[in-house]
């Protein structure tokens, strides 16, 4: 992206890079299942599964202190809510639903 924006060709740095992470994401998923060799083990499973539990509870505490707070001062006229900050609560909305749901498809699935 960097070179399409030094060569005035955002639309074509968009497209490579595009594809260069299509293409990266595509055989980190695809390795493990192809592969006869054992890529993981139950202790990396853990290790991910404890580590994903920490990041959620984080946003989760950060999030339930703080997202409450700014509408109580947007409403009272302390300050306003961006479309930044707008955004970046509609973010962490839709990381939480995605993690709901996908952890609900997992628990069904198990």
């Amino acid at each position: 992206m960097l070179a399409g924006i030094a060569l005035n060709e955002q639309l074509l740095g968009t497209i490579i890079y595009l594809c260069g992470a299509w293409l990266g994401a595509s055989i980190a998923f695809l390795a493990p299942r192809w592969s006869d060799t054992t890529l993981q083990d139950e202790r990396d499973y853990e290790l991910h599964n404890r580590a994903s539990g920490l990041t959620m509870g984080i946003t989760m505490a950060l999030g339930l202190s703080i997202i409450p707070a700014l509408y109580v001062l947007d409403a009272g006229g302390y300050l306003e809510i961006s479309d930044t900050i707008g955004g970046g609560i509609l973010v962490l909305s839709a990381l939480f639903l995605l993690y709901g749901t996908c952890f609900g498809i997992v628990q069904r699935n198990a």
